[in-house]
């Protein structure tokens, strides 16, 4: 383990000993003996997404250490699977919205910046109000606009109020570029944008920079609904590169596998302890985050678990599809990978977010052909009959199916029988 590793299991051990006050996880530890080691701690058994789901609030409480009094309650938003609901004490929500303000401090923020805050709120989804502690806490200009009210009405806000900073999704920030593209002008005054919740592809962000006109992309911080703020950016971090918080997380990094820990530069999965929440514990939870240690307290995301799909005997990553995407210019950046069996055969659809797509079925046959170029698979399949279906569908901007909660895009749904 790394930074102050002695410290860290003291304090995750404290946590395994409280949440054996919890009636789901006396049972799920009963087996696990002290810990000693590192060694001790790999044997303790991870917990699962569907795990949180199935025995938390408010299917149940009985993972909750104390009585349900003075807490704040929140939901994933179910992007990457089903929605899991969360709970913090008071104290630990208050502990929480300091640590990601601290982050956003990082970043340069100053009292003179105006924040436009279009995170989506309600349905339990945190972000929104968690944005508005944060950017208060750090005594900046609040535009409380939130993407509730639809991005050509944020879209103009934005325009008329002129701020310094926006923070939202990736998604969000990729639509608000198309219409400003659209326009033909970037925004007046804008600094930076801040994103949390994806991870911002490098095409995305060089496509922000030029059509917003910010000169500074950011992530706000690595973090969750279920687990808080796991990392944060300095100006030592590259693409994707984030500092641990030591006192706060546990991070470990290990093979899917086998569970065990990955060496320095080699990619694992990760794994969560909270080491400070007491009262719904969370540990070595499998955040469904890829990623590799770059030194003692700093590591590089690399892509969520089993955002890979198979396709011909190979695996396909999400980001050779963006790259294509992002080299055609009339097309956004915003689309969906569908795959479906058919008698035998395969359907690959590509829909794409695009302005007047009516006007664009070139572009669609040129992105067509590009990816049967770079991806073996489609060039191969297409020209072998593999495929039932293969074509490029181009969509109206901000057409494709969002997460009601989050305002996510699900890049890829495959319908295949695995």
């Amino acid at each position: 383990m790394f930074s102050h590793p002695s410290l860290q299991l003291e304090h995750a051990t404290d946590i395994l000993t409280i949440a054996r006050k919890a009636p789901y996880y006396a049972h799920k530890y009963a087996s696990v003996g002290d810990i000693h080691s590192w060694e001790d701690w790999s044997r303790v058994p991870v917990l699962e997404r569907q795990e949180l789901y199935d025995n938390t609030y408010p299917r149940s409480t009985d993972m909750f250490t104390g009585p349900l009094q003075d807490a704040f309650v929140s939901s994933t938003g179910g992007s990457s699977g089903t929605a899991r609901t969360i709970v913090l004490s008071g104290e630990e929500w208050e502990m929480m919205n300091q640590r990601q303000a601290q982050a956003f401090a990082a970043l340069h923020v100053r009292p003179t910046d105006i924040v436009a805050n279009m995170f989506v709120a309600g349905h339990l989804w945190p972000s929104f109000i968690g944005a508005h502690e944060m950017i208060m806490r750090n005594h900046c200009v609040h535009l409380p606009i939130s993407a509730n009210i639809g991005v050509e009405e944020a879209y103009k806000i934005c325009r008329e109020y002129k701020p310094t900073v926006m923070i939202s999704l990736p998604t969000f920030f990729v639509l608000m570029a198309d219409m400003a593209k659209k326009e033909g002008r970037p925004f007046e005054g804008l600094r930076m944008i801040a994103y949390v919740g994806e991870q911002l592809s490098r095409e995305a962000e060089e496509y922000a920079r030029k059509w917003l006109g910010c000169t500074e992309v950011k992530p706000l911080a690595y973090t969750s609904g279920d687990c808080g703020i796991m990392g944060y950016q300095t100006d030592d971090c590259g693409f994707g590169e984030y500092h641990t918080l030591n006192d706060f997380q546990l991070i470990e990094i290990v093979n899917p596998d086998t569970m065990q820990p990955v060496g320095m530069g080699e990619k694992g999965e990760i794994l969560v302890t909270s080491l400070c929440r007491k009262f719904h514990p969370i540990i070595r939870y499998r955040i469904g985050d890829m990623a590799m240690w770059l030194s003692e307290d700093k590591y590089r995301l690399m892509g969520r678990s089993g955002e890979d799909f198979k396709l011909g005997g190979a695996y396909i990553t999400v980001g050779e599809f963006e790259r294509a995407v992002s080299e055609i210019d009339a097309l956004s950046l915003n689309f969906v990978i569908e795959l479906n069996d058919i008698g035998g055969q395969m359907d690959l659809i590509i829909r794409v977010e695009c302005d007047q797509p009516e006007q664009h079925t070139a572009e669609a046959r040129q992105l067509e052909d590009l990816l049967a170029a770079r991806i073996e698979p489609i060039g191969g399949g297409r020209d072998k009959g593999f495929f039932h279906h293969y074509e490029v569908q181009l969509v109206p901007l901000g057409t494709l199916p969002r997460n009601p909660i989050t305002g996510k895009i699900k890049k890829v749904v495959d319908h295949r029988v695995v």
